[in-house]
């Protein structure tokens, strides 16, 4: 990718990843390019099946091969490609370097251990300390997660925690070694309202004072605008648009964009009687449509978007859209 340079945290070029369904093979992300820097917050949003969590997955290494493959591309961390990893180098960097939020903290612990336990074990994996320092180690992750009374809680099961608690262990599992990057796959999805603003309130906090780079993916855009650096719209496994996060929300570009936006809740004092919603549905993985995938959706579809795959160009300095209506503008 043009103007990029080597001082990104994280940069991923021209990512594609295939999944084998019989003797086909399927594409299920196209040509992802993208950057995250030191303390700065990235949102990668989209609706379910575009291949936010593929993406987040490639970049940790836990793509199941087989059935899923990643069959080009560079994945960057600190000027490493990752994709040149052994198993044994990629084991050292998760956890250690870069560490993920899972969407269900309850399918992601382990619920014959506690949670105390289960947070030793990444300091037990990656750091050569002893046991008591890595119970102290524990108790003081904890406390800065905001988990109550770190020594009572850290012998409790992940079943006696609440659903906010567990995502907070989550996260302390993913911040005890000290990584530089931390992705957060929809980490408020399966929480209430009041718990999701204590979770995003957590990790932009915690963000900010240890200079983490954030990869959060969502679908929500009330999420977007509370914690957001910078935005990626993604849509049938290609980004469509890249914007700073006021940029986005003052002057979306591309139509799904668009769609996304006027498909979101607001009050009464807005005037607005029905809720707007897109029409039909993300296109499958087998669908060989020409042209923009965005197509059979689009209330501004031209001749030229079904017969030609627009380009994601760079218009201005972090802004980047890929339609054919940004040529007409």
């Amino acid at each position: 990718m043009p103007g990029l340079q080597d001082s990104h945290l994280l940069e991923v070029r021209d990512l594609a990843i295939k999944i084998r369904a019989g003797k086909r093979k399927l594409t299920a992300v196209r040509g992802a390019g993208f950057h995250l820097d030191k303390g700065e917050c990235l949102c990668l949003v989209g609706e379910s099946g575009c291949g936010k969590s593929l993406t987040a997955l490639a970049i940790m290494g836990l793509l199941p091969n087989p059935p899923i493959e990643i069959s080009e591309g560079v994945i960057l961390f600190k000027g490493q490609d990752l994709l040149k990893f052994s198993q044994e180098e990629m084991c050292d960097v998760r956890g250690r370097r870069i560490s993920m939020v899972f969407q269900e903290p309850m399918t992601s612990l382990n619920p014959v251990f506690t949670v105390g336990d289960q947070i030793e074990e990444a300091l037990a994996a990656h750091m050569s300390m002893p046991k008591k320092d890595r119970q102290e180690a524990v108790l003081k992750i904890m406390s800065q997660v905001g988990l109550p009374k770190p020594s009572e809680t850290c012998r409790n099961y992940p079943h006696e925690l609440s659903g906010g608690l567990r995502q907070r262990v989550m996260i302390a599992m993913a911040l005890v070694c000290g990584p530089s990057l931390l992705i957060a796959d929809e980490p408020t999805t399966a929480l209430d309202v009041t718990i999701q603003a204590q979770i995003l309130n957590l990790l932009q906090l915690l963000q900010e004072q240890k200079g983490l780079g954030l990869l959060l993916i969502t679908h929500n855009l009330g999420v977007v605008a509370q914690i957001a650096h910078r935005v990626m719209i993604m849509y049938a496994g290609s980004i469509v648009e890249e914007a700073k996060v006021d940029d986005l929300f003052e002057r979306p570009m591309h139509p799904y964009t668009i769609g996304l936006l006027e498909s979101v809740p607001y009050g009464a004092d807005k005037g607005r009687k029905r809720l707007n919603s897109i029409p039909g549905n993300v296109p499958a993985l087998d669908a060989v449509l020409p042209g923009c995938a965005f197509q059979d959706r689009c209330p501004k579809v031209m001749e030229v978007c079904r017969k030609v795959t627009p380009e994601l160009k760079r218009l201005l300095e972090g802004r980047r859209v890929a339609c054919h209506l940004v040529e007409h503008l």
